[in-house]
């Protein structure tokens, strides 16, 4: 391979080739705006519409120039300069794997569905002979027991069905702390001296046994590389809506992945999931402190995973963006309103970003611009809200009731007005067109159901994409502000089951709603002749809940929006599943339940904590008492943990519901006990008390 520094001079051309493409296109773009802006404006006014419109219009030429780029990689065979080019793959007899640990970071996820997967991996990763080489973490921060209490339940069934040589554990903490990156840390702590590497995984990730096996390869042939991240591409979609967005990755996903990796090359960013992690340079050197200043950015880091590749390089180490290695799935949001949840989140981790410019020293120019990027991401839509203002007050200057930008001579087939709806359009719509163009030239339509139908589902997925942008800006420009003035968000596992709650959608749009009636309003009171101007961008606003809705729907039969897995799926695909849901215990008991009765989970689950004593052992004695007089419904998440944690609580309250009074609410549960057992199958009976626990239960009672 090639020495860390002949890929720089590269970067540096193609970056600098970025730089003048979009500034070129940025100032010709200002000129002709300029050109439609009515002399009667004021001069104030007319300046900050030109400086936002030049942000905005650079923004989007930014999209597009980042696909061109991508598809003349792709055009010519891939990208030299890329990790994947220079390092052949790897044959069955010398394919080595370093210790590497899989970590799958979870806070009250779908059980089922996310362990479902986690077990696809592994099961995927018998074929290559390499699992004694890879252990599997599942490290989680539930807080329901009614989850934790699953998530260990199918761990120690997955564990059972293990080939020899592999290695699944189970951690829970006690304290959640910093979140995801303070989970990481804290494994990194306790377990990763172990490890040369490690692969994270997100909650809904699937990696096949080949992406494994070839990310450990590239990190073994490239000392220098401290993080090399996969584009995963979107799967198992079944709303309307996750299948809009598994379309689109799998349409253009594969030309901004290729244009993003041929500009950044060795100075990459990292997502947080889905790559593989040199572990001792991380817990060198990516250590995260809280933020020190005011209001947003005081606390924990949020969104960790561009710090973390900044702390990298700065480190001197690369961080890779590998669009060339197969097998790297994750799934979408079900629906509009968890992605936009989900997006509340981001938003204030990426304006957390802002402080860190400021404070981090020494971090690379081009880890500083993808900080950049991603705080732009969420200010660009109340720049274009105030674009939208200022151009209906400025339009308002002229007798005509043209809108700024759109035409400004009378002359519909010339003019800059026109020159610039085009250019514009070409920025917009262009990377549609050279996605599908590479599609036919890669002869790849195929896996989309031939040419004629990738362009209908293109066309179809445009259009959801344009009715989505302005119920977007609204949204996202809430989400900034709510994060200026430093609103609280949860902190909370991702909905992934596509299933959408009666009225939801009506609820979460509401401010929407009524934010959208006094625009239009307004608009119609003080300015009507704006009125078609705005109902292109208002409309879509109204009818979000009845779109939010039909988009959170399944599309029923046929291949709705098709994509290649759909007609030829990936092995790792297939050994996840149906991707199920959920899961109850026999007899409809919850887990908790499932936990003080039955005889094998309570024997199995003594060995899982260490004695209480002193005050403490009082207190949790108080709380059995409490749980077997009044039923576990008096009980928080936390002190039902509690009791679950520790083998004398519960060995305390298996015994005391055991044997509960006709009266007490435990009866109910045990008649439902039961009845679920089947023919001659023998009632479960309760454990016996052992010596040494005597005393214990009776301080319980």
């Amino acid at each position: 391979m090639n020495s860390a520094a002949c890929w720089r001079p590269v970067a540096f051309r193609r970056r600098l080739l970025l730089v003048f493409l979009v500034a070129a296109q940025t100032l010709a773009g200002v000129y002709l705006f300029a050109q439609t802006v009515p002399e009667q404006a004021n001069g104030g006014t007319t300046a900050t519409l030109l400086a936002v419109f030049g942000l905005l219009f650079a923004w989007i030429g930014v999209g597009f120039w980042t696909a061109v780029f991508g598809f003349v990689a792709l055009r010519f065979g891939g990208d030299p300069w890329s990790l994947s080019s220079r390092v052949d793959q790897p044959t069955p007899e010398n394919a080595t794997v370093a210790p590497t640990a899989v970590v799958m970071p979870v806070c009250n996820e779908p059980v089922q569905r996310t362990l479902g997967g986690l077990k696809a991996i592994i099961r995927d990763l018998e074929r290559t002979g390499q699992q004694e080489s890879v252990d599997f973490y599942v490290l989680s921060d539930s807080r329901d027991p009614e989850i934790w209490l699953e998530e260990q339940a199918t761990c120690d069934r997955i564990r059972s069905e293990l080939a020899p040589g592999q290695q699944l554990f189970y951690r829970r903490r006690n304290i959640n702390l910093n979140y995801k990156s303070g989970n990481i840390a804290d494994f990194l702590r306790r377990w990763g001296r172990r490890y040369r590497y490690m692969v994270v995984l997100d909650a809904d990730s699937l990696l096949s046994a080949h992406c494994i096996t070839r990310l450990i390869q590239l990190m073994e042939a490239r000392p220098e590389a401290g993080i090399i991240q996969t584009t995963p591409r979107l799967a198992r979609a079944e709303t309307r809506f996750a299948r809009l967005q598994q379309f689109a990755n799998r349409c253009y996903g594969r030309l901004y992945g290729a244009g993003l990796a041929a500009i950044q090359l060795g100075e990459a960013t990292y997502w947080g999931h889905n790559a593989i992690i040199r572990v001792a340079p991380f817990m060198t050197h990516c250590g995260l402190r809280k933020l020190r200043g005011p209001g947003l950015f005081r606390g924990p880091v949020l969104s960790h995973d561009f710090i973390e590749a900044a702390l990298m390089g700065r480190a001197s180490y690369e961080v890779w963006l590998e669009p060339a290695i197969a097998g790297s799935f994750e799934e979408s949001p079900p629906t509009l309103e968890d992605d936009l949840i989900r997006d509340r989140r981001w938003c204030r981790g990426n304006l957390q970003h802002l402080w860190l410019l400021a404070t981090l020293g020494k971090i690379r120019l081009a880890h500083r611009m993808a900080l950049v990027t991603g705080i732009f991401s969420y200010l660009a839509s109340p720049l274009w809200l105030v674009f939208l203002g200022l151009s209906g007050y400025v339009a308002l200057a002229d007798s005509t009731p043209a809108l700024p930008g759109v035409m400004a001579t009378t002359d519909t087939g010339s003019g800059p007005g026109f020159l610039l709806v085009l250019v514009t359009s070409v920025l917009l719509f262009g990377p549609r067109l050279l996605a599908i163009t590479d599609h036919a030239l890669a002869k790849r339509t195929i896996r989309f159901g031939g040419l004629l139908r990738l362009s209908g589902n293109t066309l179809m997925e445009t259009l959801a994409a344009l009715a989505l942008a302005p119920i977007r800006m609204l949204i996202h420009t809430f989400h900034v502000v709510g994060a200026l003035s430093n609103l609280k968000v949860g902190w909370q596992g991702q909905n992934r089951s596509g299933a959408a709650k009666p009225g939801l959608s009506l609820r979460h749009f509401a401010l929407l709603l009524a934010s959208a009636v006094a625009a239009l309003s307004l608009i119609q009171w003080h300015a009507p002749s704006l009125t078609p101007w705005a109902l292109p961008v208002l409309a879509p606003v109204l009818f979000s809940p009845a779109l939010a809705w039909w988009l959170s729907r399944k599309p029923g039969e046929g291949q709705w929006l098709a994509v290649p897995e759909d007609y030829r799926t990936t092995r790792v695909i297939d050994l996840a599943g149906p991707a199920p849901m959920g899961h109850r215990t026999p007899g409809g008991l919850d887990w908790f339940e499932q936990m003080v009765l039955s005889p094998v989970s309570a024997r199995d689950h003594r060995r899982s904590a260490s004695p209480l004593r002193g005050k403490k052992a009082r207190a949790l004695a108080s709380l059995v008492d409490r749980c077997a007089t009044e039923g576990k419904q008096g009980l928080t998440h936390r002190e039902l943990s509690l009791i679950c944690k520790h083998p004398e609580a519960l060995a305390a309250l298996h015994w005391r519901v055991w044997h509960a009074s006709h009266e007490s609410p435990w009866r109910e549960t045990l008649t439902r006990m039961a009845q679920s057992v089947e023919g001659d199958s023998p009632i479960p009976a309760p454990l016996p008390r052992r010596r040494e626990q005597i005393a214990w239960v009776e301080v319980a009672s």
